[in-house]
């Protein structure tokens, strides 16, 4: 994808020291603004709040081609806001923005950019006595391509309609490799 980058971030990126942080937008009904830097970021005239080695993003490899690219989103030692956000079930499809930020040798926010855009294909919550962990796995616009419209196939949407029914429990869950017969 052609970027075209600020004055500012072009002189930075040139300079001899510069540090990045990811900025990460949820778009759940309640919007989840996280960073994996240290301290508040504003930009675009919002604030992302830190969440330091607890918010976590995939590498990406950006090609040329007309492909479905996904991204895994990782939120550790989360809330019980965003974690009851998530038991409603109203995310599939929220959209994300993921913004890859740089700062100064002085940790003075200089510019960011488009790091990744796309909708939420799937989430998962780990929960552990001590901690609570948030995967959310993102995908980009051409996942929607073949999508019949109507009712997702998750686990939730599933309990909604037949309660108690276990199909769709681990539909979140997929293995690259599955083989069909001998």
């Amino acid at each position: 994808m052609a970027r075209s980058l600020s004055s500012n971030l072009q002189t930075q990126i040139s300079a001899d020291q510069t540090k990045i942080a990811f900025l990460v937008k949820l778009g759940f009904p309640t919007v989840i603004k996280v960073t994996d830097w240290f301290t508040n970021v504003s930009y675009d005239s919002e604030n992302y709040t830190p969440g330091g080695s607890f918010v976590s993003v995939d590498q990406i490899t950006e090609t040329g081609e007309l492909q479905v690219d996904e991204v895994q989103v990782v939120l550790s030692n989360v809330s019980n806001e965003a974690r009851n956000q998530l038991i409603t079930g109203d995310y599939i499809d929220k959209q994300v923005d993921i913004h890859l930020a740089f700062f100064d040798a002085n940790d003075a926010f200089v510019d960011a950019i488009n790091y990744f855009t796309g909708y939420v294909k799937a989430v998962t919550i780990e929960e552990k006595i001590d901690a609570s962990t948030i995967n959310v796995m993102v995908a980009n616009h051409w996942s929607n391509w073949n999508l019949i419209k109507g009712r997702h196939f998750t686990d939730e949407s599933q309990q909604q309609v037949h309660s108690g029914d276990k199909g769709l429990e681990y539909s979140n869950q997929s293995k690259k490799d599955v083989r069909w017969g001998s």
